[in-house]
């Protein structure tokens, strides 16, 4: 059962990532730089550095010290990802809206394992961009709370 499971995750995450979901323009390329909160399974904050080319981001995050669902994050953690981004389209207030899919490596965190998923939908204000994000294992590893962030990307 947990199986058909992961394989119809993988489906629907692919069916995200084909060439029709990415109709319109990229989002801009360059560096950014983020902070965030966690909210849900955590109290921590985020910091981040990331370059985007064409439809690809990479990133290095920290994050800091606070309480978790799974206990305390005595120390800080440290996160890489790699993620594929697609803009339908859409519009709302004046934003464009984006998503993602993508891997991520997360060291020194007690809410998920070391190889996760990283999924997030956000509005770009013209390079400037508000996001949510999910890290998480999708079950395939028995420590799987998640970290969820709401994050504030400003372009550099």
């Amino acid at each position: 059962m947990q199986g058909k499971m992961i394989a119809a995750a993988f489906a629907a995450l692919f069916s995200l990532v084909t060439p029709a979901a990415f109709a319109t323009e990229p989002l801009p390329d360059g560096f950014g730089v983020s902070v965030g909160k966690a909210f849900m399974t955590g109290e921590m904050t985020s910091a981040a550095m990331s370059f985007r080319y064409r439809r690809w981001e990479a990133g290095a995050f920290i994050f800091g010290y606070g309480d978790t669902d799974d206990g305390p994050q005595e120390r800080l953690a440290y996160a890489a990802s790699v993620s594929r981004l697609f803009r339908p389209g859409w519009q709302f207030c004046r934003a464009s809206l984006y998503g993602r899919v993508g891997v991520a490596y997360v060291d020194g965190s007690p809410l998920v394992g070391h190889f996760n998923f990283r999924t997030g939908v956000g509005a770009d204000f013209d390079g400037f961009a508000l996001e949510l994000m999910h890290y998480s294992s999708a079950s395939l590893t028995p420590l799987n709370t998640g970290i969820n962030l709401l994050e504030f990307r400003v372009p550099f």
